[in-house]
């Protein structure tokens, strides 16, 4: 076991304000996690984490490049360093699974199209 694989899945990054929303981008709902259960083997897509800019992430689906925000990328991708870059998105219920996912509930993230306007923080 490496020290890197012994750090908290919380990230070493910068954090943002502490937020309570959980808008899309955002907060991650439980129940949006327990919704994603149900939904059918189409709305699941294998991406990979390539980086982010801002709070602006791209991942690979395939040959496509795809952008979302995120309100905590600095911990994605701290996480995703660990894990490995490969997830499952949710495309339903706009949720990013990666692979630690269900040992670790913090590896659910909410992600927005990027090219909407983000909504705000409470």
């Amino acid at each position: 076991m490496t020290d890197r694989e012994l750090e908290p899945s919380t990230g070493s990054r910068t954090r943002p304000a502490p937020c309570a929303s959980t808008a899309a981008g955002h907060g991650v709902h439980p129940t949006r996690v327990l919704l994603c259960d149900s939904t059918p083997h189409d709305a699941w897509t294998p991406v990979v984490v390539m980086g982010a800019v801002g709070d602006v992430l791209t991942v690979a689906c395939g040959a496509e490049l795809r952008r979302y925000r995120n309100h905590d990328p600095g911990r994605l991708l701290d996480l995703a360093a660990v894990t490995g870059p490969d997830a499952l998105l949710n495309e339903r219920y706009g949720l990013l699974f990666l692979r630690t996912w269900p040992q670790d509930a913090a590896s659910v993230f909410s992600l927005q199209e990027a090219d909407r306007p983000p909504h705000p923080c409470c």
